[in-house]
């Protein structure tokens, strides 16, 4: 029997003004069965549609309350259109930092709070602000906002999540992960702490947990971007890029102009179009190497064998040119010999008459690329050649570093400093570096 007490309930959230002190319980009934969801999305078109001709308060009541219900329904680019129409009202503008937080334009997120709060006691704004000021690396300021509304919340998920962000911007990472383990035993769905927990398990190279976490966190609802995003970088790194691009394709569908996602989403087909170019190139010269076998190889009666001689058949390539007709033009050829060739040729894969493919072009075996005895050589070599990881070659492109030359004019905390790039990385950086006989620049 489906719960009419809490449709009721949802129904009522929906009819009424939502604000930040009532926005959590409707994100929960929303999100508690598909009929609640479909009636969000129901009330959503009903308020879209009386938009067309509201005028004045009314108008400007019904921005607010689209923004607001496309935030809980994880459509931040509507919510944001809506929301900015409006962003001289408070509701509207703590709603408004929400969504720049969701979809990383952090800048904006901080003014926006700023602007929402009240003059009251505010922990639900405070610790919003907390999460964004760390993402600004301005970890004092962080501190003070959040040790101010510590005082009988030491256990509330909200605020063991936000001074673990502030731990982690003051570099104790440990501590801080304590703290997102805590606010996650007290809320398991806490999605702030899953993404924070995740993301520090993936910089640590304890890529199993990250990505049972980055999944448990992109489950929930409303949809969380970043997690989106981190998943689809680290099924990258572990070369499922279909999985990546349905990551990303996710955050495209919630924000098409988010220009990470779309950056993303190219570079994930395009290592999959070359994943699938070099399986067909492997195939292709497996197949050459098929049809360059010597028939001498297979055990075949003497009058096949001299039909084969009188024919200039020397490879199983030169085989599958011939056509039946071919070989039963000679005398005394008939089908017991035509199937001893078929056979043959079944079991390598081939068939008479299909004939030679046209050779494909490649370099030859035990081909050593030309030893470079100069060091400008080396400076000026392209990153590419490195043959980096996922996560390393997205780390180049946020630094535009292009050759070797301008990657050793950085230091380890330069490239620490980007997003999902941990000391695995830098591992693997200096390895590379390491062949070269170079190294990252010292502090």
């Amino acid at each position: 029997m489906p719960d009419t007490s809490k449709s009721q309930n949802v129904q009522e959230l929906l009819e009424s003004p939502v604000d930040r002190a009532s926005y959590d319980e409707l994100v929960r009934d929303i999100y508690a069965s598909f009929r609640s969801v479909d009636q969000a999305n129901d009330r959503l078109k009903g308020m879209l549609s009386a938009l067309e001709s509201a005028r004045d308060d009314e108008r400007r009541d019904l921005h607010e309350r689209v923004g607001i219900l496309s935030c809980a329904l994880g459509e931040y680019a509507r919510a944001r259109e809506h929301l900015e129409a409006v962003k001289g009202r408070k509701e509207a503008a703590h709603f408004l930092g929400r969504v720049y937080l969701e979809l990383g334009r952090v800048d904006e997120a901080v003014s926006a709070l700023e602007a929402g709060r009240r003059a009251d006691e505010d922990m639900v704004t405070d610790l919003l602000m907390v999460d964004a000021l760390c993402s600004l690396r301005e970890p004092e300021r962080a501190r003070k906002v959040c040790e101010g509304c510590k005082k009988g919340h030491e256990d509330n998920p909200d605020w063991l999540y936000a001074m673990g962000r502030v731990l982690e911007t003051e570099g104790l990472y440990e501590d801080a992960m304590r703290h997102y383990e805590k606010a996650i035993e007290s809320n398991p769905e806490h999605r702030l702490s899953l993404f924070r927990l995740a993301l520090n398990c993936d910089l640590n190279g304890e890529d199993d947990r990250a990505l049972e976490l980055y999944g448990r966190c992109a489950a929930l609802k409303p949809t969380f971007v970043g997690a989106l995003i981190n998943l689809g970088v680290l099924h990258e790194d572990w070369g499922q890029y279909q999985k990546a691009m349905d990551c990303y394709r996710q955050v495209l569908a919630l924000d098409p102009a988010h220009k990470r996602a779309r950056l993303y989403l190219k570079d994930a087909e395009a290592s999959l179009s070359m994943l699938v170019d070099d399986e067909q190139k492997r195939r292709t010269r497996a197949h050459e190497d098929v049809l360059q076998l010597p028939v001498s190889n297979f055990e075949v009666s003497a009058r096949s064998r001299h039909v084969l001689d009188r024919l200039n058949v020397s490879t199983l390539g030169d085989l599958a040119s011939c056509t039946e007709e071919d070989l039963l033009g000679f005398k005394n050829f008939g089908e017991t010999s035509l199937q001893e060739i078929r056979d043959i040729l079944t079991r390598s894969g081939l068939q008479l008459g299909q004939g030679a493919p046209k050779a494909v072009a490649r370099l030859g075996p035990g081909q050593p690329p030309a030893q470079d005895e100069e060091l400008q050589e080396k400076l000026t070599m392209p990153v590419e050649f490195l043959n980096l990881s996922t996560r390393c070659r997205k780390c180049m492109e946020r630094l535009s570093i292009t050759t070797v030359g301008e990657l050793i004019q950085h230091t380890e905390e330069d490239l620490l400093s980007t997003p999902n790039f941990g000391r695995t990385s830098i591992a693997e950086i200096k390895n590379k570096l390491s062949e070269l006989g170079l190294a990252l620049r010292e502090e």
